[in-house]
Order: C-alpha cells, then structure tokens, then sequence
C-alpha cells in the first residue's frame, strides 16, 4: 500500500455508517477493525504489504495528465492488493479534481472493481477514507466509534490504513503538476494548552514566554528563511520555520493575549466578557497560532514501522500521517474550521503541509 514495508494488524473492530462529510473541514480518525455483512468473518489486515500495491495507469492518460497519469485513468476503483480496493467517489458530477473522496474498501467473496463502477461502496463496508479537493487532502479517517479510538493498536492501525489511501490521493492530486498539500486538524489543542496553562507554562515555550513576560518586540514569530528543500523534493520551495519566540511590545499586549489564549483553551469569557466572540480570537490569534504550531511538532512517527509511540500524543494522529509521507508544516490557518465542536478541541486551528 505504500512504498515502505509495513502492515495493519489483526482483527479491526466493526466499522460503522460514516455521518455526512463536511468537506469544509478535515475530521480526524483512527482505526481497528471491521466486519461487513458479506462476510461474516473478520477482514483480516495483517496480510496487507505497503509496498505491493499494482496500480495500472493508462496507456493513453487524458490529455490533462501531463505530468503523471492517474492511478484512476482507467477506472474508479483500483486494486491494491489481494485483500482491499481503493475507490474514487466524486462529490461534484465529472470534475474529476474537484470535491471527492478515497474510500479503503475490503474485497470479500466474488466482488470485483467492476461491482464498484456500478454500485458505490455501501457506507458501512468503508474501512478508511480521505477528503481532497484539487490538489488539497484533508479529513483522514478510520470508521470506528469512539470507544473503539481508546484501544491501545488505534493509531498503529490508524496511519496503516490511512496510509494506503494518503499514497494513492498524493499521486492522483499531483497529475498536473501542483504541489500537493494537506489541511490537517489539531485535535487535542485545547487541552494541551489548558494543561500548560495549569503548570504555569511548563511544557511550552510559547505560555512560558507569555506568563512571565519574557521578551520584547518584534510583535511577530521570528522565522528562518535559509531552510530550502533538496532538488527533487521540493526544488527552490522555501519552508519557514516559526521559532517559539513570541515577543510584543506593551505589557498590556501581552496580557491581553495570555487572556484570549486562556479563554480559547478553556472556553470561558474572559473579565468583563460575556462570550469567547470574534474580539476574543483576534486579540489572541498570533499567540494561537504560535501554539499551534508548537503543538504540531509534538507529531511524529516512524514512517516505517509506524510505531503508535512516536505519535507523541493523542489527537495527532493526522498530523503524524501526514508527516509520515514527508509533509511540512507551512502554516498555521486561524480560523479554519469554526464549527462549535472544532472551536472547543483546536480553536479553530488548522495546520497546512506540503509534500
């Protein structure tokens, strides 16, 4: 499934019907097992190599495809090994770039890809799926309950099945010749900053800074400019790292600050507020954004063994994906999701990467 040796492990718990997608907003996921009403044993996964995957582009790619033909020139479901199926589900007519979905699906007993060009894949057989628009990926998830997201292989799981579909989405987004990028959520932020905030700053050099009012001016993260990529990764592309330093001017700045922060991440008004409003975010956007990106970088993993103990905390399991195919962070977007459940996890928070 990928191009490094890996595999997802036995017995994924039972999968269910995935709610509507928001394709405004990447939602993360996990994983672990499944069982579909074909069959009434459990897929076994463990038997899936990430570097076996036979995708058969078309001899006469679209005329579009100028760069690199699409694994789905030919069709909109592909095999990728004796076990599992990646379907295509346009959400927007025939624009084959616009809004669509990458769906993991099993393959059990007499179904082939041609039952899936003519009947979509039932919800509930969906094992994994990924969100793209044009060249953008996002809303990386497995199909599990919440209960099933606790068990200790969730993540291992996760980032195997999710994988598979994140090499696939990369390649097809790229067959014009765009850089390929990734909004990945934050899940998680909130309460790392309220867990920060709680031992006086520990843990962050952002709160650190902040609570005992270390630094002054300039109002803005320092960055570093001289960090290029290698030829043939990303040629003459300029990645700017944002450092932790975060300095401002007034004391009265950046108490007004520490008071947004602490606001977003707890989700209490502020003195003499009534709501977390729109004031709230902008006063506090460039120290949320500062944290964000601090956070991002708790998210690593070994890309192949996709060991769960180098996700480095719970909630970074799509950042870690993403990371694990050789993605950047490149920004932090304010703001990006502002659906109450996202404000009160991430603050709205989302970070961009390129591969």
């Amino acid at each position: 499934l990928t191009s490094r040796a890996s595999a997802i492990q036995r017995g994924l718990p039972r999968i269910l019907q995935l709610n509507s997608i928001d394709y405004g907003v990447a939602c993360g996921g996990g994983s672990d097992s499944i069982k579909t009403p074909n069959n009434n044993n459990y897929i076994r996964t463990n038997k899936i190599l990430l570097n076996t995957r036979n995708i058969h582009a078309s001899p006469n790619p679209y005329k579009k495809n100028q760069f690199i033909p699409s694994p789905f020139a030919r069709r909109s479901t592909i095999k990728i090994s004796e076990n599992f199926f990646v379907h295509r589900e346009l959400k927007q007519g025939d624009m084959v770039h616009g809004i669509r979905r990458y769906l993991l699906i099993p393959r059990t007993d007499g179904n082939t890809y041609h039952d899936f060009e003519l009947n979509p894949p039932a919800e509930e057989n969906v094992i994994a799926s990924l969100n793209a628009n044009r060249n953008i990926l996002f809303g990386a998830q497995l199909n599990v309950t919440n209960d099933e997201k606790e068990n200790d292989d969730y993540v291992h799981q996760y980032l195997a099945a999710c994988g598979s579909l994140l090499d696939i989405a990369k390649e097809d987004a790229s067959i014009n010749g765009q850089q390929v990028q990734a909004l990945a959520t934050l899940n998680g932020l909130c309460s790392w900053v309220k867990e920060c905030l709680d031992k006086d700053g520990e843990g962050s050099e952002v709160l650190t800074g902040l609570m005992h009012g270390e630094g002054q001016r300039p109002t803005k993260l320092k960055t570093q400019k001289e960090n290029k990529a290698p030829i043939g990764k990303r040629a003459g592309q300029t990645i700017k790292n944002a450092s932790a330093a975060l300095h401002l001017r007034k004391e009265a700045d950046r108490i007004n600050m520490l008071d947004a922060i602490r606001a977003i991440a707890t989700g209490e008004p502020r003195p003499g507020h009534s709501v977390v409003g729109a004031g709230t975010y902008r006063d506090g956007e460039v120290g949320w954004m500062a944290l964000a990106r601090e956070y991002s970088q708790l998210a690593t993993t070994d890309a192949v063994t996709l060991d769960a103990s180098f996700v480095g905390r719970k909630g970074l399991e799509e950042m870690a994906l993403y990371k694990s195919r050789d993605g950047e962070v490149t920004k932090i977007e304010h703001l990006a999701h502002t659906q109450p459940e996202y404000l009160r996890e991430a603050g709205g928070a989302m970070a961009r990467l390129f591969f």
